[in-house]
């Protein structure tokens, strides 16, 4: 059951739902891909340079979600395959307005801390990688085909990236950590609680 201050907010903001944010955002992905294979120039175009922003280029606010994932063809249409397949069961599992919140959390704080520490966004990797835990923690038993020949536990790689992004926070600067905090808070917003319940529980059980 959703903690209480989630289900007021369902209640009084419940318009800034959007459903099917998958098409959106693979929407706005393959443009960017078909921008940036015409010409590179367009991942400085897209991305979000506070610098310019300020200097009243506002479609930098949304158009850094364009910042392709790859340039690859191939790679990019298995890419935008698992973005759909993630954001899908995220809303199929929450509903449009728990999918949305999840999400604006993210982006809204992420625009923030880039206007107010001149901090460039010039790759959404990360913010799918919240999507990425998002899907893992509600479904970490489904497997999936790694390579599309191993079968891997969502778990085990919700895991993995976790330590990935736990070697970052340790290796980055204060600023990179900041950042790194900043556009992974819905995740640790959402699971914060249950993950520290698991490290506990797996911590008691080594010392037992």
């Amino acid at each position: 059951q959703d903690p209480a201050w989630l289900r007021t907010l369902s209640r009084r903001l419940g318009w800034i739902a959007v459903p099917n944010l998958s098409i959106i955002f693979i929407t706005l992905q393959v443009l960017g891909f078909l921008l940036v294979l015409s010409d590179q120039i367009w991942v400085v175009r897209l991305a979000l340079v506070p610098e310019r922003v300020l200097q009243g280029e506002l479609w930098r606010l949304v158009t850094f979600l364009a910042l392709p994932l790859s340039l690859s063809p191939i790679w990019m249409i298995f890419t935008l395959m698992f973005l759909y397949f993630i954001l899908n069961s995220i809303e199929l599992q929450w509903g449009a307005f728990k999918t949305t919140f999840y999400v604006l959390v993210s982006l809204v704080l992420t625009i923030c801390f880039s206007l107010i520490f001149g901090y460039p966004v010039t790759q959404v990797s990360d913010f799918v990688s919240t999507l990425f835990l998002a899907v893992a923690a509600l479904f970490p038993e489904q497997e999936i085909q790694l390579s599309f020949l191993i079968p891997v536990k969502m778990k085990v790689l919700g895991w993995f990236a976790l330590a990935f992004l736990a070697w970052r926070l340790f290796q980055g600067s204060w600023m990179d950590r900041l950042f790194l905090l900043t556009i992974y808070s819905n995740y640790f917003l959402f699971f914060g609680p249950s993950l520290l319940s698991t490290v506990r529980e797996w911590r008691r059980r080594r010392a037992f």
